[in-house]
């Protein structure tokens, strides 16, 4: 009997001093809980909003500065100390970094400025390319810059994009287009060069009605408006060499071709094209020095008519039968 009655008496005092502890420990965390908070994301909210929200929950607001964002307005937060979520006592410090806004810049004058030189401006102030656009213009060198927007002057943020109007330079001046036709070739390609003029595709048919190697066609035609830099193409009245001819004795030798540079200081940039019957080659296009002399094998397989240029300037016409 007194043994059971112990063994109750035990097991009353173990119930009762473990309620105890279980509501000590709720006591405790229930206090503790009403001490702290939890650290709300302040992150892109503005000052009025995080000082109303810290000051409810009883934390305190310290502002360790500003820095420029251009993601985040200006007066909204950027950063925080400590993280959301992290849980923090009553009256403890949250420190915040406010936003400036984006950075900005006054814009630079890009004009007269050749295009290279621009993007190296724009890239170091941190702007991006937008559209870029071109006409022709007397004043401004060809491939520099006319205009931009925004302007000079102006305010602009880093990332921002600036469209160019570039110059293509001088309009070229429109023209009559000659009459080439019974023109010998050399005299034909010196007149193309000397209105301002470039030469296309030469190709040659033959006709009894007029000299040989002398112009019969030309696109444009005569008395057609041309600019400066056009393409001419001309045919001109040289018969195709016949196969048996191409492929008899001799066919598969060459002709040697010599030039030499004029003497002087500087280099010249030496072209030298083969117009077959059907064809155009460049063989040669490099600088040579002053007083060398150039070689070139021209091929025996076809007619063909050689013409050297020097710095774009037509210099040399060679008929080879």
């Amino acid at each position: 009997m007194f043994k059971g009655l112990l063994k109750f008496v035990t097991l009353f005092i173990l119930f009762v001093t473990a309620a105890g502890a279980a509501s000590f420990v709720t006591l405790t965390y229930i206090i503790g809980n009403e001490k702290s908070v939890v650290v709300p994301d302040l992150v892109g909210r503005d000052v009025i909003y995080v000082l109303e929200t810290l000051s409810t929950m009883e934390l305190n607001t310290k502002v360790k500065g500003s820095e420029f964002s251009p993601r985040i307005p200006r007066n909204r937060v950027i950063f925080q100390d400590p993280e959301p979520g992290t849980r923090m006592k009553r009256g403890r410090d949250v420190r915040i970094v406010f936003s400036k806004g984006p950075q900005l810049v006054a814009m630079p004058s890009l004009k007269h400025l050749a295009l290279a030189e621009a993007k190296i401006q724009l890239t170091e102030m941190g702007l991006e390319f937008g559209v870029t656009s071109a006409l022709f213009h007397p004043g401004v060198e060809k491939g520099a810059v006319i205009a931009h927007v925004p302007s000079p002057g102006a305010l602009v943020t880093r990332g921002d994009k600036v469209d160019l109007l570039l110059s293509n330079g001088k309009k070229p001046k429109a023209i009559m287009m000659a009459d080439l036709t019974t023109n010998p070739l050399d005299m034909a390609l010196e007149r193309i060069e000397s209105m301002g003029l470039k030469v296309g595709t030469i190709t040659s048919t033959p006709s009894k009605k007029a000299e040989r190697n002398s112009v019969l066609d030309q696109s444009p035609k005569p008395g057609f408006k041309v600019t400066q830099g056009q393409i001419v193409d001309i045919t001109i009245n040289r018969a195709p060499r016949p196969d048996s001819e191409a492929t008899g004795t001799g066919a598969t030798g060459s002709r040697l071709f010599t030039w030499r540079i004029d003497e002087g200081f500087l280099k010249k940039r030496v072209k030298i094209q083969l117009v077959g019957d059907r064809h155009t080659d460049t063989i040669l296009d490099r600088e040579a020095l002053p007083g060398e002399e150039l070689w070139v094998l021209v091929p025996t397989f076809e007619r063909t008519t050689l013409f050297l240029y020097e710095n774009g300037h037509l210099k040399e016409t060679r008929f080879f039968d």
